[in-house]
């Protein structure tokens, strides 16, 4: 009998670490979409838009959902390098997902966008 216990404590106990897993790996997908989603509407912009100016810049949308939509848990924002990062003619462009479930975490995308003359103005 106590066999039988000890086994079914030990599935109980396995279940939640592998819901916990099934979460965490909801949420990284999630992250990296919203990353994913912001880095290619920043690229699509037209050269020498105001958005891909160098600064720090925070989504007005924070906190986000995994579809994008206002009050959630994950916190966007998005770095764009100074001029000529890392080439003459580029700038770097890194966004960055974040939120907190049992503890931190974080997900980065980057990718790089031309500046309208070369070197950047």
């Amino acid at each position: 009998m106590a066999l039988i216990g000890i086994a079914v404590g030990g599935f109980a106990v396995n279940s939640v670490s592998l819901t916990r897993i099934d979460k965490t790996a909801d949420s990284v997908t999630a992250a990296t979409a919203l990353a994913q989603q912001q880095l290619e509407a920043l690229r699509a912009l037209p050269l020498g838009a105001a958005q891909l100016s160098p600064g720090v810049y925070s989504d007005p949308a924070n906190p986000l959902r995994a579809d994008g939509t206002g009050g959630g848990v994950f916190q966007r924002s998005w770095t764009v390098s100074g001029n000529d990062t890392p080439r003459a003619g580029l700038r770097t462009v890194s966004v960055l997902v974040s939120w907190t479930d049992s503890r931190p975490h974080t997900t980065r995308v980057a990718a790089y966008v031309r500046c309208s003359t070369i070197p950047c103005p």
